[in-house]
């Protein structure tokens, strides 16, 4: 369908050399419409002009006949259309003008041979300047306005233009003339007169395409969003039986809550694609409790999901099944908004349910990176990074959990908003995000002002982390297939935490119950700052 040369035309068939604009409609017909053009370029230019169309034809906004007149409209051959075919003959003229002086030289470079004796050269100047003066006097239609009838034809449907190519061939043939006479001044060694000429030529030929490849019919291309292309998937899928459809529909409320609900479909890539999977590795199984009460997003921005509750590998592959069905077979084959899908070789296979942990140098990495980022990315990024918090209870801080400790002397954050009394708790501030002007970020906010308003959840910061970890060239996998993803960092601050400092104190600074402890824990109360300090103060991930 549509191959040319080995070059695919999408939505198009080649029959008797001429294109048609062809594509499968839902209702399992097909559309076929002559572009009355032999031309592969045209084709292409009509093609690319016609997609938002093709788009809302399928979708149902655009009854055929509406879509039949706008093909018919762009078939016929505009004032625009021989403005740019003209432009471009001029130029080939004006470089023909130029190399007039270089002619002899490039004969001999090129053909090996002797140049064109200058006489007959003379001669053969002297035919076609008359020939071109007599054309423009006499009326008749010359060589010069049946070529550009040809042309135009293969085309465009030219009835009614005819007025205007006559017009644009006699001008074209001053042109020609013009050419004939700069050659015939340089023959005759009037170099001055031939410069003049093609001067004059400069200016008075318009070669510039700039101001000619809008087209002046254009219309702002509507844009479809990712709701809006699943309402037209739900009718092209109108025979899934109602229980795949309403997994399907289910599956796609993470699938919207991730990439955005009024987000461009030609705006998301394949790297949105794997960012989504690797949120949905992650989700737990919905038909369990407590997630079977929980939304959307409060399931999305869950931390520390038990491996026991993650969802299976094969809910993973239905999600990127369901991708495919959407962006590949859809958008892609159905109704063309995509030349290549972003699920193009986007693969899925089994990996571990635990999370991994960064290396020293890995985090080195990051943490460089971090501090590149602007206003509250930096800090949000640091903060996971050096206090080995959930990305939930960072995102919840307001500028008065900031404090600062008479005994210890140091500035802490005090973390309240958690389900477990081990979770509410006080975290150092590692020496490190002072160095770096933390304190400094934290000026000018009232108390109860929230600490990172950008936050609307917690999908959002997962999102930019694995756009960073990916820049950094950071594998997801770690050497034992455990994924890392944004999550990772507090499983990495804790793994570190633990080689030089008790465990009972790491525990209290990342809000884990003690253990192991037995009996005792009902007589230990909480550690202060000043306990708490040595599990952040040696803590670096810049060395």
């Amino acid at each position: 369908m549509g191959y040319t040369n080995g070059c695919y035309i999408p939505h198009t068939l080649r029959r008797n050399d001429i294109y048609y604009v062809y594509f499968r409609l839902p209702v399992r017909q097909f559309f076929r419409c002559s572009l009355g053009t032999d031309s592969p370029r045209r084709c292409r230019v009509m093609i690319s002009r016609l997609a938002p169309y093709i788009s809302m034809f399928r979708l149902g906004r655009m009854t055929r006949q509406q879509f039949a007149e706008i093909i018919r409209t762009m078939k016929k051959l505009t004032l625009q259309d021989i403005d740019l075919f003209v432009a471009g003959l001029n130029a080939e003229i004006l470089a023909y003008v130029e190399s007039i002086p270089a002619e002899a030289r490039l004969e001999r470079l090129e053909l090996a041979t002797s140049p064109t004796p200058v006489g007959l050269k003379e001669v053969s100047s002297s035919f076609f300047q008359n020939y071109y003066q007599d054309v423009l006097f006499s009326g008749e239609e010359s060589a010069t306005e049946v070529y550009f009838k040809k042309s135009l034809s293969s085309g465009f449907d030219i009835d009614g233009m005819e007025t205007a190519i006559a017009d644009a061939a006699a001008k074209y043939s001053v042109a020609l003339h013009q050419s004939q006479s700069a050659l015939s001044a340089f023959l005759r060694k009037d170099f001055a007169g031939y410069s003049q000429t093609l001067a004059s030529m400069k200016q008075s030929i318009p070669v510039t395409f700039a101001s000619l490849t809008t087209p002046s019919d254009s219309a702002e291309e509507e844009v479809l969003t990712l709701s809006e292309a699943w309402m037209g998937f739900l009718k092209f899928k109108s025979d899934w039986k109602p229980k795949i459809r309403q997994g399907n529909e289910k599956y796609f409320e993470v699938i919207k809550s991730v990439l955005g609900a009024d987000t461009p479909v030609t705006n998301i890539t394949r790297r949105d694609i794997k960012n989504l999977l690797e949120i949905v590795e992650g989700l737990p199984r919905q038909n369990k409790r407590p997630y079977n009460s929980m939304t959307i997003q409060q399931c999305l921005d869950l931390d520390d999901v038990p491996e026991d509750d993650v969802v299976s590998p094969k809910t993973v592959k239905d999600y990127l099944k369901l991708c495919q069905g959407l962006f590949s077979t859809y958008l892609t084959v159905e109704i063309g908004v995509f030349e290549t899908p972003p699920t193009n070789s986007v693969r899925y296979e089994a990996q571990s349910k635990s999370y991994g942990n960064y290396s020293r140098t890995e985090m080195r990495k990051l943490v460089e990176h971090f501090a590149t980022l602007e206003d509250w990315k930096k800090w949000v990024f640091l903060l996971l990074s050096y206090t080995g918090a959930r990305r939930a209870e960072i995102s919840k801080l307001i500028v008065s959990d900031v404090r600062f400790d008479d005994d210890s002397q140091w500035h802490y954050i005090m973390i309240e908003d958690s389900k477990t009394d081990a979770g509410t708790r006080q975290v150092p501030l590692a020496p490190r995000l002072i160095d770096m002007g933390f304190l400094n970020y934290l000026e000018g906010k009232r108390p109860n002002e929230k600490l990172f308003p950008q936050i609307t959840n917690n999908t959002q910061l997962t999102r930019i982390f694995h756009v960073i970890r990916e820049t950094l060239g950071i594998e997801y996998m770690d050497d034992y297939k455990s994924r890392r993803i944004v999550h990772s960092l507090r499983h990495t601050f804790i793994t570190e935490a633990q080689k030089t400092n008790n465990t009972l104190l790491v525990q209290q600074v990342v809000g884990h119950e003690h253990s192991q402890i037995g009996q005792t824990q009902r007589y230990t109360h909480r550690y202060t700052v000043s306990d708490l300090l040595p599990v952040v103060k040696e803590l670096d991930w810049s060395m």
